[in-house]
């Protein structure tokens, strides 16, 4: 319907501006500077002059007389609006890329071992060793702190050695390089 009026004033206002519009009154003239200094949101403006009637009519940025024997009566709809002030603002980010979990320390009692003695607790730890070597004069013993052997071996290298918590150092010789298997 709104687009329906509109449509009217607009062809009533091109009609209207293709004759040779007729001099307005001095009081219709101060109702238009009235009306553009008022900066109102008003589109038209009925006055009613004597026996004359007239609408000021606002069309395309131009004011226009529409005089008519019958007021035509426009009404314009305004709907306020609203717009709401965010309460945040989004910030963008940039994701941090993964981290590599770290790789747990290797105990430096369970490193790889060659040829040497070995305190137990101290320089090496206890438990079960395997050896890599190829050769068949590995010899390898565990002792007591007052040298007595626990365990021993001599023969082919390739096996494994157990290391008691209770010994006090171990030697190994000509078994090529030790690997630390488990806890006794």
């Amino acid at each position: 319907m709104k687009k329906i009026i509109i449509a009217v004033l607009f062809v009533f206002g091109l009609v209207a501006c293709s004759k040779p519009a007729p001099t307005p009154d001095p009081a219709l003239l101060a109702a238009q500077t009235e009306i553009a200094s008022a900066k109102d949101d008003i589109s038209q403006l009925q006055l009613q002059l004597g026996e004359k009637d007239a609408t000021l009519v606002y069309v395309v940025g131009q004011y226009h007389w529409l005089q008519s024997a019958t007021p035509v009566t426009v009404i314009k709809e305004i709907t306020p609006t609203f717009t709401a002030t965010p309460k945040f603002t989004p910030t963008i980010t940039n994701t941090p890329a993964p981290t590599n979990t770290p790789s747990p320390t290797v105990d430096p009692l369970k490193k790889a071992r060659g040829d040497g003695f070995y305190l137990i607790g101290v320089d090496i730890a206890p438990g079960v060793w395997r050896s890599d070597g190829k050769g068949d004069r590995c010899y390898w013993a565990v002792t007591r702190s007052d040298g007595d052997i626990i365990d021993n071996h001599f023969g082919m290298a390739g096996g494994t050695a157990y290391i008691s918590p209770n010994g006090f150092q171990v030697l190994f010789e000509e078994c090529g390089k030790w690997t630390f298997m488990q806890d006794p």
